[in-house]
């Protein structure tokens, strides 16, 4: 027993150290960064070496699982390929300024690393990063560090499906130039309403926020009034949100993704008018949005996924069908006129039940209507859940 805890007590002294001596290269670079070009071209050398060793002190975390990453498409160990003596920006998943030799993107999605991310590592310190993607790996359910906040200049961070499990720190509010977030968890992820006010009030630069399966139980719904107006996506599936949904969330200027779905206690009617133009998936299945289905869904022109199972929709037989989005026009097919027209699809979507999906994948499957396989086709894809995945070690 004493043994470990000398070895834990000497592995912490090692890492203070090595974060104490980068803090004080840092500190002797900004001091001799107006020196002579000799002096200059050495010091970069140096400031080279340093962040090649702290990119090698984080692979040495990990081993490598090809299970962590079942789910890519395309993935292989990219650390692999870091070795000593080598320069580090032709490292793969390394992005370095090609000016001042900087490593300014890390994208190590889908590299099949196992193990975890300790809160003080000196991937931290590193000042020019701009891009991280961590996604598809196994973190082994480490929290999500204050460390991750230390990035200024940080306009893409992505940590979706890597095991994580902790509340979302508030330092990540201190992102300001942030673009992309992606925090989509496989372990259990959680905001707290603090942490998401301030999230809306200093990210105001995002296009991208993907939330899904973060648990918001304890998040108001009345903190999504002030998202950012420069907004494009915002996937909010299976948070646990509860309330009713301001129309706020529809009237965002840029928003061309809306994903709401399985929030079985989120309320909210579609506005009567002043759609967001530019929308193009729109999807509250599995929610509690009710009210009457509007002549307003036909006036999104650019509209091609539209998700309303299991609502709690009504619909007026003497409404008159809205006019259809160019996308979702009919093939020439006579099939389409024998089957069903598209006032049957919404008349049984608004009653919340399945007819219309079922009745349209069996008529015109043999058809093929693009509109319509591609959006049945499109519903099996956001149905396939994630197998249940043996960690490694288990």
């Amino acid at each position: 027993m004493y043994v470990l805890k000398n070895s834990l007590g000497m592995m912490r002294w090692f890492i203070w150290l090595s974060q104490l001596f980068y803090l004080l290269l840092l500190l002797h670079f900004q001091l001799t960064s107006s020196s002579s070009s000799s002096f200059s071209s050495s010091s970069a050398l140096l400031c080279s070496q340093v962040q090649s060793s702290v990119l090698l002190q984080f692979k040495h975390l990990f081993s490598f699982s090809e299970s962590t990453s079942f789910l890519c498409d395309n993935s292989y160990p990219k650390m692999e390929s870091w070795k000593v003596g080598t320069d580090f920006c032709s490292w793969d998943g390394v992005t370095c300024d090609r000016v001042r030799g900087n490593m300014i993107g890390l994208d190590l999605n889908c590299s099949w690393l196992y193990g975890t991310i300790p809160s003080n590592i000196s991937l931290f310190l590193l000042p020019h990063l701009q891009h991280l993607n961590l996604a598809f790996n196994d973190f082994s359910i480490s929290p999500i560090s204050s460390g991750f906040g230390q990035f200024a200049r940080l306009t893409y961070l992505n940590l979706s499906s890597s095991w994580f499990s902790s509340q979302v720190p508030l330092k990540l509010s201190h992102l300001s130039q942030l673009t992309s977030l992606d925090l989509s968890p496989d372990g259990f992820v959680y905001l707290d309403a603090s942490v998401m006010k301030r999230l809306v009030k200093k990210l105001n630069k995002l296009r991208e926020l993907q939330l899904d399966e973060v648990d918001k139980s304890l998040v108001p719904v009345s903190s999504f009034m002030n998202l950012s107006s420069s907004l494009t996506s915002l996937t909010l599936e299976a948070c646990q949100l509860s309330g009713r949904m301001s129309n706020n969330i529809f009237h965002l200027p840029n928003l061309h993704e809306r994903n709401l779905k399985e929030n079985r206690e989120l309320m909210g009617i579609f506005p009567m008018a002043n759609w967001t133009n530019p929308l193009r998936f729109l999807d509250v299945s599995s929610t509690t949005f009710s009210g009457e289905l509007l002549k307003s869904i036909g006036n999104l022109k650019f509209l091609r996924n539209l998700g309303l199972n299991e609502c709690s929709f009504t619909s007026n037989d003497e409404l008159t069908p809205p006019t259809l989005p160019s996308i979702f026009q009919e093939d020439n097919d006579s099939l389409f006129a024998s089957g069903f027209g598209w006032k049957a699809v919404l008349i049984s979507y608004g009653c919340g039940c399945l007819f219309g999906l079922a009745m349209g994948y069996a008529v015109f499957k043999i058809g093929k209507p693009k509109w319509l396989v591609r959006f049945v086709e499109g519903e099996q894809k956001d149905k396939k859940r994630r197998p249940n995945y043996q960690r490694p070690g288990q």
